[in-house]
C-alpha cells in the first residue's frame, strides 16, 4: 500500500519544508544531503577475482554490487538477436575456432540457387568491438540509406524490417551453412538456413517478448535452439569474454580475451597515472559509452618471460547500471592456464540523485529493511516534484515478480513491497520514471 512517510520520514519531510524556499540549486544540494542519511557512502578497496576458465572456457557476466551474475560456456553459441532496443542488431560468434560468417554475392530472392564458388574472395563478417548495435550480420549496410540495417531494410510503412541479403556459416571445419534472415515483423524475427544444397532446411523464430529485459537471445546450430543464456541487462555490468577485436595499426581482427562493458555503462580511463592505488580524480576524465573502453589492452605478453604484464599505472573509473561509480585496476591476468582476472574495485561515488529535464530529482532506491525476512520490506525514495513512478520486482533470472505504477507527490516516498511470499533469495528492485531508473538488490533470508 502507498503511504506518506511517519517517523524518521516526518521529520525529515520538515527539513525539505523549512528549505523549500531557497533556489532551485540549494534544493537539489540539500536533496544529496537527505539521501546521504538513507544510503551508503564509499566502500573500502577489495580485491576480486574473475574466472573464464583455462583455455578462456567461459564467459561471465558481473555486477560491482553484486558480484559474478551469470556463467556460459563462450562457444556454446552461434548467432544473438539483439531483444533490448532500436538497432536490430545481429551478433555472429566468430572468436570460436573455425566459424566464419560471409557475406554472399546473392540476393535473398537468390537463396535457392546459392552455392559457394569463389567464397575464398567473399567479404568475411565481425562484429563491431564499440557498440552493441553493430552485429556481423549489420555490416556492410549502405552508409546513405538510414534504413538499411545490413541483412534488411526497414519499411516505414508497415515497420518491419524486411531481409535482403544472403549469407554462408561455416560452423565448423567441415560444415557449412546458409543462410537468410527473413523478417524482424511485430516483435518476431524470422530466420532460414540450410545446407548449402539445400538439405536440412529449418525457419526459426525468435518472439522478442519472450525475452524481455535481456540484451539478446541466442542460437546454436549444433542444436537448432534457441539458448537464454545471458542474465536480464539490468543485472551486470561487465562482461569477461574471449571476442574479436581489431588491433591497430591495420585494425586486423584478431581472437583477445578482455572486458566488455554493458549497455548503458560508460567508463573513463586514467592513464600513467603517478599514484594509482590512491587516485580517485574521476571527474578529470571523459566517461565514455564503447562497450571495450576497458577491452583487453591493459596487458601485454612479455616476449622475454612470455609472462603477462599489467599495466599497473592504469585506473579504469566505471559508472555501472544503477550510476555508482568505481575505481577498478587489474593486478594480475592468468592467461589461458587459469582464466583469471584479478582487480582491485572501490565504490567511489554512491548514486545519490539524477535531475531530469523537467527538474524533478528522485533518489536512488533505498530498501529498510535489508536483508529481510520478507514480512515487511519498503522502499524510500525523494522527489522534488510530482511525477508517475513504476517499481518491478524480478528474480535473479529475470522473471518479473511484481510491477507497480503510481503517482508520488513531492517530497519523501515509502511505498511496502510485495515481499511476504517470497522464498529466501536474492531479487532486484528497479524503480523508473521517464527519465531515470535505479535498481537495487534485496536480500531475503
Amino acid at each position: 500500500m502507498y503511504c506518506k512517510t511517519t517517523d524518521l520520514d516526518e521529520y525529515l519531510q520538515k527539513i525539505i519544508y523549512n528549505h523549500s524556499k531557497q533556489d532551485k540549486m540549494n534544493k537539489k544540494l540539500f536533496s544529496l544531503g537527505v539521501l546521504a542519511l538513507l544510503s551508503a557512502g564509499s566502500v573500502a578497496q577489495v580485491t576480486t577475482t574473475v574466472s573464464v576458465g583455462a583455455g578462456y572456457a567461459n564467459q561471465k557476466w558481473y555486477s560491482f554490487e553484486n558480484g559474478e551474475m551469470a556463467t556460459q560456456p563462450k562457444d556454446n553459441w552461434d548467432l544473438a538477436f539483439e531483444i533490448t532496443g532500436y538497432s536490430s542488431a545481429i551478433f555472429a560468434n566468430t572468436q570460436k575456432s573455425n566459424f566464419t560468417l560471409y557475406r554472399a554475392p546473392f540476393d535473398i530472392n537468390d537463396y535457392g540457387i546459392l552455392d559457394t564458388a569463389g567464397i575464398s574472395s567473399w567479404p568475411q563478417l565481425h562484429n563491431n568491438d564499440t557498440s552493441w548495435t553493430v552485429g556481423a550480420f549489420n555490416r556492410g549496410a549502405d552508409p546513405t540509406n538510414a534504413f538499411d540495417l545490413g541483412w534488411g531494410v526497414y519499411d516505414m510503412n508497415t515497420h518491419f524490417v524486411m531481409g535482403d541479403s544472403c549469407f554462408v556459416v561455416k560452423a565448423s571445419a567441415t560444415s557449412y551453412k546458409k543462410l537468410k534472415i527473413v523478417s524482424l515483423a511485430n516483435g518476431i524475427y524470422t530466420f532460414e538456413y540450410a545446407d548449402i544444397n539445400g538439405a536440412n532446411s529449418f525457419t526459426q523464430t525468435i518472439t522478442k517478448a519472450s525475452y524481455a529485459g535481456k540484451n539478446f537471445v541466442y542460437f546454436s546450430f549444433a542444436t537448432n535452439a534457441l539458448i537464454d543464456r545471458e542474465p536480464v541487462s539490468t543485472s551486470w555490468d561487465l562482461t569477461f569474454v574471449k571476442y574479436i577485436a581489431f588491433v591497430p595499426p591495420s585494425a586486423t581482427p584478431y581472437g583477445v580475451t578482455g572486458v566488455l562493458q554493458n549497455k548503458g555503462v560508460t567508463v573513463a580511463q586514467a592513464d600513467n597515472v603517478s599514484s594509482p592505488s590512491t587516485y580517485t580524480n574521476f571527474s578529470a576524465h571523459p566517461f565514455k559509452a564503447a562497450i571495450n573502453e576497458i577491452g583487453y589492452d591493459w596487458k601485454e605478453i612479455n616476449m622475454s618471460t612470455f609472462a603477462w604484464d599489467i599495466k599497473m599505472d592504469t585506473v579504469y573509473f566505471v559508472q555501472d547500471k544503477p550510476g555508482n561509480i568505481w575505481k577498478l585496476r587489474f593486478i594480475k591476468f592468468g592467461g589461458s592456464t587459469t582464466g583469471d582476472f584479478v582487480f582491485t574495485k572501490e565504490k567511489l561515488q554512491a548514486t545519490t540523485v539524477s535531475v531530469a529535464e523537467n527538474g524533478a530529482v528522485i533518489s536512488r532506491v533505498v530498501l529498510y529493511p535489508n536483508p529481510s525476512d520478507g514480512s515487511a520490506t519498503q522502499l524510500i525514495f525523494s522527489n522534488e516534484k510530482a511525477m508517475p513512478v513504476s517499481i518491478s520486482v524480478t528474480d535473479v533470472n529475470g522473471r518479473l515478480i511484481s510491477a507497480t505504477s503510481l503517482e508520488t507527490a513531492a517530497g519523501l516516498t515509502k511505498l511496502e513491497l510485495p515481499t511476504k511470499n517470497l522464498q529466501a533469495g536474492v531479487y532486484f528492485v528497479r524503480l523508473s520514471t521517464a527519465n531515470y531508473s535505479s535498481t537495487q538488490k534485496l536480500i531475503i533470508q
